[in-house]
């Protein structure tokens, strides 16, 4: 999965994982994307050798994408509560 053709990376992750969860993401989303353990996201967070991070799986991507589309639908749906009254 690219983004104007650039790699998805640790800092898109972080986003999301606060976007979702907020500032103790790490163990929510591990949760969530069904990791038996939030060691896998430090990981990916860390970097290795040159300052490249352990790519994140594209399916990881797709589950985080899921996530988020449904927070959003979520909070349209609240927004759409709020804007009636």
């Amino acid at each position: 999965m690219k983004n104007d053709d650039q790699e998805l990376g640790a800092s898109e992750l972080i986003l999301a994982g606060k976007l979702l969860f907020g500032d103790r993401w790490k163990e929510e989303m591990k949760t969530a994307l069904g990791l038996s353990d939030a060691r896998r996201i430090r990981q990916w967070l860390t970097p290795q050798g040159q300052q490249s991070y352990r790519p994140i799986p594209p399916g990881v991507w797709g589950d985080i994408k899921g996530l988020l589309e449904q927070r959003k639908l979520n909070i349209d749906e609240l927004i759409s509560k709020i804007q009636s009254k």
